[in-house]
């Protein structure tokens, strides 16, 4: 014979044990404001010692909504995708949701097919997400009717969206003023390529700091990489060999600056005694390298946080202004930049 199966605990099992009534174990449970901090705590420990899983699809029924959010992003492999999702369900799972993420590859069709899926799995919110760079991009794939939309690491003008990205102009200034604080005055620059908007908003952040500061912009101390450390070792060692050289490189990406050192290193050059080193990304391995380098944080983890309490918002009609909302990078300082008194 089959073991009977066990009765399943109920809402008034919890209530029962906790001391409460069955709606404060639902408000308890769906997160809901003006419960006391220990009447929370006594739930919750009902709830854990009684292993209660609460009625997913009861739920979301009453609430008319399936308490999911979709996220399509064009790169799942991008560095950067993993900290922005985490960010997005950090923002969202304390209110019951569940992020769901599928890949487009960049092609449209494929984003047309998986927001039909989506919308078929009734999702309350969607993320359109791009894995590895800023860009301008159009409206959806797929008309969304009243599914509410943000876009996270690019932006549209075509629909009326909120859309979050950094603030690369705000990084290089904070950037290069940290340089010219440590009394660096001829600041070379080796760049990604210009096609990439974060290039020309570093550049522009970059030549902002120095006029702010009364330093001239010298062109010649401007060099063009790819993102890449044979790019910018070239570019140093084409810096370093100036008659007047650069006594600071401010480097568009941390693979840059890498290879920005390892020419330094090269040419017998102390860092940051002589020449002080800065990145941009704050990559896994900046801290590794000789000398640990100083570096523009990117604010992957909280842009993703402010992407999914934007939607939120608009998921409780709440409409957030569409705009493009720019979160601040921020400076991880380390030897490469920092000379002992």
């Amino acid at each position: 014979m089959m073991p009977l199966r066990s009765k399943a605990t109920t809402i008034q099992d919890v209530a029962t044990l906790a001391g409460v009534s069955p709606a404060t174990v639902s408000k308890v449970l769906n997160h809901a404001p003006h419960v006391r901090g220990s009447t929370r705590e006594r739930v919750l420990e009902a709830v854990q010692k009684l292993n209660f899983r609460p009625n997913r699809i009861a739920r979301s029924l009453k609430a008319k909504r399936t308490l999911t959010i979709g996220v399509v992003s064009d790169d799942p492999e991008g560095l950067f995708t993993i900290p922005m999702l985490r960010g997005v369900e950090d923002a969202v799972s304390p209110h019951g949701f569940s992020v769901f993420m599928s890949t487009s590859h960049g092609d449209m069709a494929r984003e047309r097919a998986l927001l039909e899926v989506f919308l078929d799995k009734q999702v309350d919110g969607l993320i359109l997400m791009s894995g590895y760079r800023v860009r301008a991009r159009g409206a959806p794939a797929l008309p969304l009717n009243d599914v509410p939309v943000v876009y996270l690491y690019q932006y549209t003008s075509d629909v009326a969206v909120p859309c979050v990205i950094p603030d690369d102009k705000g990084g290089a200034q904070l950037g290069v003023r940290h340089l010219i604080e440590a009394g660096r005055r001829r600041i070379g620059m080796i760049s990604g390529t210009r096609d990439y908007e974060a290039t020309i908003q570093r550049l522009d952040g970059y030549r902002e700091a120095l006029h702010a500061a009364g330093i001239a912009f010298n062109p010649l101390l401007v060099c063009e990489g790819d993102w890449h450390e044979a790019s910018a070792y070239a570019l140093a060692h084409e810096l370093m060999a100036m008659p007047e050289p650069p006594d600071a490189l401010f480097c568009g990406t941390d693979s840059m600056a890498v290879g920005a050192l390892d020419a330094l290193h090269e040419r017998k050059l102390r860092v940051p005694e002589d020449v002080a080193v800065l990145g941009f990304d704050n990559r896994i391995f900046a801290p590794y390298q000789r000398p640990p380098l100083t570096t523009v944080a990117l604010p992957f983890y909280e842009m993703g946080q402010r992407a999914g309490q934007l939607l939120l918002a608009a998921i409780r009609g709440d409409a957030p202004t569409p705009a493009i909302h720019r979160e601040p990078c921020y400076l991880v300082e380390r030897q490469s930049s920092r000379v002992s008194a």
